[in-house]
């Protein structure tokens, strides 16, 4: 069964989710150890930081610390994403954004010893991300979780479910694939059974609180949003084990 971890920036709904994938962005103020008892992921939070320029972005250096104080189990590369947008916003072009994360996973792991840094795969296109696989191959950075990058945003879902099959179709059985932010839309394709895991960090739990925030709901405290959360919750978790089959989309199964 495919894996899925919500995205928080809140501590609170923390207890309440079985699985989570917390922003460096939001750990950089803390000083002391956040203990999750948990599955959980680390992502730099760098996507949005692009997107809020007001936001100063991490350094790589800093990303490296805030992984040494929390320790989390899976802690995803400072990478660079591609979408258009920010590419023609910061004047860098999609072969630039791979060599950049590349860089920076070989620091974070090399430099700093961090094995539980996982790498990104980056692109736009479909054959920038081929061209990407071998240029982490190349380096030496094909991890046994590779994530799959700026696929969240695209409102592409043919595109998106063909860059997936692209990316499992040139990686080893070996490597598990994560989805960063895809939808659960996705999750009723073929690509559930090409992903190990996605999260919900570009479109999760905060962006929810405006709507139980709405009609009769204002002023309310956390612990009056634990019906909505677990509501939430139990949707996801029902599709994440929902009963369709590789057949169901015409794909073989592979003993």
């Amino acid at each position: 069964m495919i894996e899925f971890y919500y995205g928080t920036t809140w501590i609170w709904p923390i207890q309440f989710l079985p699985r989570v994938m917390i922003s460096a962005s939001f750990l950089r103020t803390r000083k002391s150890k956040l203990k999750i008892e948990k599955p959980w992921m680390m992502d730099s939070g760098i996507g949005g930081m692009f997107k809020n320029s007001s936001s100063p972005r991490l350094s790589v250096e800093e990303y490296a610390n805030i992984i040494l104080l929390h320790e989390p189990p899976i802690a995803w590369t400072y990478d660079y994403p591609c979408e258009t947008s920010i590419r023609a916003k910061y004047c860098y072009t999609a072969s630039k954004a791979q060599d950049m994360t590349n860089e920076n996973t070989a620091i974070l792991r090399d430099s700093y010893g961090l094995k539980n840094v996982m790498s990104v795969v980056q692109g736009w296109a479909l054959n920038d991300y081929l061209e990407n696989i071998d240029k982490i191959k190349s380096a030496g950075l094909l991890t046994e979780r590779l994530g799959i990058g700026s696929i969240c945003r695209r409102g592409q879902m043919k595109e998106i479910v063909r860059i997936i099959k692209a990316v499992r179709n040139n990686t080893p059985r070996w490597v598990k694939l994560h989805g960063f932010g895809v939808k659960t839309s996705v999750l009723k394709t073929e690509a559930r059974f090409l992903l190990d895991s996605v999260d919900s960090s570009a479109w999760g739990i905060e962006r929810r609180h405006y709507s139980w925030s709405t009609n009769s709901n204002k002023g309310l405290v956390w612990k009056d949003k634990v019906p909505y959360l677990l509501d939430y919750k139990n949707k996801v978790e029902e599709l994440i084990k929902d009963r369709i089959t590789l057949e169901t989309f015409g794909m073989e199964v592979i003993a």
